[in-house]
């Protein structure tokens, strides 16, 4: 009897157990049911009082990312006084920093290793890598290095990356570019110009007047002219195009419009253009490659671009070889106007993402120049190639970033709610989860490159408007405090604690283990690189720690670009480096329609 009994109490408890995980269960996927993506783009829950600056009074409580970000991007565009277009660009900052999207975790330093025996070689903080002056061991025959994998691209308008970039200077010429003067400080010299002068208008607005050199010619020995810049320019900035960097146009006239106001005389050679607001970076953008001047036959979707036999180009050097995904092959270009000052004929720029095997063939004698290492190799690499292994000073901030549209929020909160009510809840959240990263951990331990915990998204190095105190030093200042968080070692705790304050708002909590109950998952992207991979996996511990499941998945450098750039993830890893001296490098990429919006703010 005993025995039965036993055996009947059994089959109950299993019943009972049955029953009760399949409720808990159906509850989680009835949370997750409701938890999916919203479209935020008219959401009214942004502020912008700009009351304390004179001459403006807008003053907008709960407006839409158009309301006050766009237009606030646009205030700073047309502002020619400094004091105030710098007070709007913090303004700007603060308004973007309280979104939580954006969860700055350091700023940049550049890591790179390069042979003693190249000479000539330099950079920039732009994190652009030069070799057009160099010699390896003497030889200007060849020199073999190492930037990244596969380029999304290298036509100078759809570019939006550092190695593009450095591909792109290379083989286009802009009106200016970046060098080394003899002291070896970087300098802005002209290039396919020779000098420019500059007038102020009564109306306010600024005439440069550009002279180009005599007798320039693209690749394949064909006349430049003045009117193939203003051509490319307003390729660069057609909605057929549709480019990243669009925007880095609309300092000059006529943009709005879709025809910049630039007259082009190729009788004599000049390129006149009007800024209806003078900006000091101007002669920058004529050094970036979205400005270089591209053939005729460069079609809207870029393909001419991916081809050796079709892609003309007007700088040191042009592409002979692609053997894609492998390697790329440059040789120099003696109808580059400077061709006698280019010391290497020919750069072979092998494409990989293997951080192990870039290093390892580095070791051995294959690789000049490599752009990356593995992130456990850092420390060993620092005392055994004291004089390869170089961190440099950057103007970039690593950061993560959150798709304004993921709602990460549990069913059972959002159900019913309006989109309002649920975008708001999710700005605290987002704000909050960035205060359980320890971002002095990721800068000792996993970086170990000099990086500084960030505590804002403009980086460290641009100044602000009296031209010496930096940008980020008066980021949200409030006495003597600055930034939007405490990055001091001792705050983490208190971080820590205001965090789980804020989310048990909005998520279960269990007492007992100290972890949230039914927080969704969510899956963190990165791009293939061992240094992006050990942050995801840090950021994934500390997060478990509260019971926050997130999976990492990994994706190769132009499928990370698309994904991120097309709004398909929830949380990513992200990075930013200035495209010029100027504060605004690092906001106006952030308004609606921007390309470069991976946030998707607005969208």
């Amino acid at each position: 009897m005993k025995k039965t009994l036993t055996a009947v109490f059994a089959a109950m408890l299993a019943v009972m157990m049955f029953v009760f995980t399949g409720c808990g269960e159906t509850a989680k996927k009835d949370d997750e049911k409701d938890t999916a993506e919203r479209n935020f783009a008219t959401a009214k829950v942004y502020s912008m009082d700009l009351t304390s600056i004179e001459g403006y009074t807008d003053n907008v409580v709960n407006g839409t990312w158009a309301d006050t970000y766009d237009k606030l991007i646009g205030y700073i565009k047309k502002e020619s006084d400094t004091e105030k277009r710098f007070a709007l660009m913090h303004k700007a900052e603060d308004l973007l920093m309280s979104t939580g999207d954006i969860i700055p975790l350091y700023y940049y330093t550049d890591i790179y290793m390069v042979k003693s025996g190249v000479s000539g070689f330099y950079s920039s903080p732009l994190g652009y890598k030069f070799f057009r002056n160099t010699t390896v061991n003497g030889s200007g025959d060849n020199i073999n290095i190492c930037l990244a994998s596969e380029p999304d691209s290298i036509d100078p308008a759809l570019n939006s990356a550092v190695d593009g970039a450095t591909i792109i200077s290379h083989c286009f010429s802009g009106l200016y570019r970046w060098a080394k003067d003899e002291n070896g400080a970087l300098v802005l010299e002209p290039d396919c110009a020779t000098g420019y002068t500059k007038a102020a208008n009564d109306d306010g607005s600024a005439t440069y007047t550009v002279q180009l050199r005599e007798n320039l010619k693209w690749s394949d020995g064909s006349a430049l002219k003045a009117s193939d810049f203003k051509r490319s320019w307003n390729r660069a900035i057609s909605e057929e195009l549709a480019a990243d960097y669009e925007y880095m146009f609309e300092v000059i006239g006529g943009y709005a419009d879709g025809d910049l106001n630039v007259v082009a005389d190729d009788d004599n050679g000049t390129l006149t253009i009007v800024l209806p607001v003078d900006v000091a970076y101007f002669i920058e953008l004529l050094a970036f490659p979205t400005y270089f001047p591209v053939p005729a036959t460069a079609d809207a979707e870029g393909v001419w671009a991916t081809n050796v036999d079709t892609y003309l180009s007007n700088g040191a050097y042009k592409l002979t070889s692609w053997d894609h995904k492998s390697k790329m092959v440059f040789e120099k270009n003696d109808q580059y106007w400077d061709a006698e000052n280019v010391t290497m004929n020919k750069i072979t720029n092998y494409l990989s993402d293997d951080d192990t095997a870039i290093l390892a063939a580095y070791k051995n004698g294959t690789y000049d120049f490599i752009d990356t290492v593995p992130n456990d190799e850092i420390d060993t690499l620092k005392k055994d190639y004291p004089a390869e292994f170089v961190i440099a000073g950057q103007l970039g901030t690593y950061y993560v970033i959150f798709n304004n549209n993921a709602n990460i929020l549990p069913g059972s909160y959002t159900k019913g709610k309006t989109d309002e009510e649920v975008a708001n809840a999710l700005k605290e959240v987002r704000n909050a989860l960035s205060l359980l990263i320890d971002r002095n951990y990721i800068c000792e331990e996993i970086g170990k490159a000099g990086q500084v915990p960030a505590a804002s998204f403009v980086a460290m190095g641009l100044t602000d408007a009296d031209g010496k105190t930096e940008f980020y030093k008066n980021a949200n200042k409030q006495g003597d405090s600055y930034g939007y968080y405490s990055v001091e070692k001792t705050a983490l705790a208190s971080n820590r604690a205001k965090a789980l304050e804020t989310l048990k708002k909005y998520y279960a909590f269990d007492s007992k283990t100290n972890k949230f109950t039914n927080f969704p998952s969510i899956t963190y992207l990165y791009n293939t690189s061992s240094g992006h991979q050990v942050i995801g996996e840090y950021i994934q511990g500390v997060f478990n720690i509260y019971g926050i499941d997130m999976k990492l998945e990994n994706q190769e450098w132009g499928t990370f670009l698309q994904t991120r750039k097309q709004g398909d993830f929830t949380i990513a890893r992200n990075g930013w480096l200035g495209d010029y001296n100027d504060p605004i490098s690092f906001l106006d990429m952030w308004t609606t329609g921007s390309g470069n919006n991976d946030a998707q703010f607005g969208k």
